[in-house]
């Protein structure tokens, strides 16, 4: 049971939960703030309200409000929007009949919400399950995970979606053609799965067709889709129960991208490893010319052991996503790397870079999200930016004209 779409590359994000626990009544987020691109955990504050956060999917967005109301835009086919239609929109929309969200993650062609009560709701495609209500039904509105309670992260993926519970196990559900759902099988599961021998997480991303979490350690385990190296485990080789990410240690989030991963180390650096054609594990490697018809194959560019990201210090945010990445730095400023076909680096440009670049006047950001091909940033006000691709509107500034630096997101 696959859908036409679960091949397909998208994003990271995916995301990504950040903080190492859900505290239900106070903000007790001691580690950086949420990275995007597919996720992103946020903890409630006193008096019941949120901070505001952004995720990206493949080409939609959304933001949960400190309200505990959450608002997408963009490419709606799926209805991935969660308004009770397929109708794509060029701003934000208010997810029908949902409240009291705590974190929102953003996969391919779903997202999923956390609630107070540390259940699950998604919506969106479901034809690998990845909603995991027991069917494999699409839904344009908000359906409730079966079987799981006791949630305190969220990371949609590709096709998947992966949870952490409070008592630091991980359950997965949806596609599993590559063993991203961590079970020992290649099963895919329209119901959640309990991830084999993986205890003690803080925090969970999921990536195109892969997946990993942060142990209370410090230490990062994957599985999943291992073709370009980004389980980190020295080797090619897909894997279907969670390992060890080589040589990492003292790591504070991890950010899953399409066919890479990145992760925040607790000192504010950035190591990224897996696909590295387009510069997107940021560690400054000479990149091949772009093809031209009749060429040769570029040579293959994978590292399948983390690699320092060159230049950056003192991060608070990272996201992956199709194939690059952003950091949120000192001041909120921003850098981005990998491929800039559409100015999803931001910089006003459209070259691909393999070391960071600024992105162009971005000031006072306290998280950053990452899309196929756009990516988005959340300012301490609440306000938010978004730069890159735009056929879906999913920089939701009211059109469908890109833009290779950041724009305002109206109607937030």
């Amino acid at each position: 049971m696959t859908s036409p779409g679960s091949r397909r590359r998208w994003v990271g994000s995916v995301l990504f939960a950040v903080c190492a626990v859900i505290v239900l009544s106070t903000a007790a987020c001691t580690t950086a703030p949420p990275s995007g691109g597919g996720g992103g955990t946020t903890t409630t504050l006193p008096g019941g309200s949120v901070n505001p956060t952004i995720v990206a999917g493949r080409a939609h967005s959304c933001s949960l409000r400190t309200n505990g109301l959450v608002r997408c835009w963009g490419n709606n086919s799926f209805g991935q929007l969660g308004t009770g239609s397929t109708a794509s929109t060029t701003t934000p929309a208010t997810v029908a009949g949902l409240s009291g969200v705590i974190a929102i993650s953003a996969g391919g062609f779903h997202t999923c919400a956390l609630l107070t009560n540390q259940t699950v709701s998604c919506w969106g495609n479901n034809s690998d399950g990845q909603l995991g209500n027991g069917s494999w039904t699409s839904s344009n509105n908000a359906v409730s995970v079966l079987n799981l309670t006791g949630v305190i992260a969220i990371a949609a993926g590709g096709s998947h979606t992966c949870a952490v519970r409070s008592a630091g196990n991980v359950s997965c559900w949806g596609d599993n053609f590559s063993g991203q759902l961590g079970t020992g099988a290649n099963t895919a599961a329209a119901t959640p799965r309990s991830v084999a021998g993986l205890t003690s997480v803080q925090s969970i991303a999921a990536g195109d067709s892969h997946s990993c979490a942060v142990r209370t350690t410090g230490g990062v385990s994957c599985w999943g889709d291992n073709v370009n190296g980004q389980l980190g485990n020295g080797n090619f080789i897909n894997a279907n129960v969670a390992g060890p990410v080589s040589a990492l240690t003292g790591v504070a989030s991890v950010s899953a991208g399409s066919g890479f991963t990145c992760a925040l180390r607790s000192v504010g650096t950035v190591s990224c490893w897996g696909e590295n054609f387009n510069g997107q594990v940021g560690n400054g490697a000479v990149l091949p010319p772009p093809p031209v018809q009749g060429d040769p194959p570029p040579p293959l560019l994978k590292e399948n052991t983390p690699q320092a990201v060159v230049g950056l210090s003192s991060i608070t945010s990272v996201a992956a996503g199709g194939d690059h990445a952003c950091a949120i730095g000192p001041l909120g400023t921003g850098s981005c790397w990998g491929l800039n076909d559409n100015g999803q680096l931001g910089d006003g440009t459209t070259t691909r870079t393999s070391s960071p670049r600024s992105v162009a006047g971005l000031l006072g950001v306290q998280q950053v999200a990452a899309g196929e091909s756009h990516s988005c940033a959340i300012k301490v006000s609440g306000s938010a930016v978004c730069w890159g691709g735009n056929a879906y509107g999913q920089l939701g500034t009211g059109d469908e004209i890109g833009s290779t630096s950041p724009v305002a997101v109206g109607g937030l």
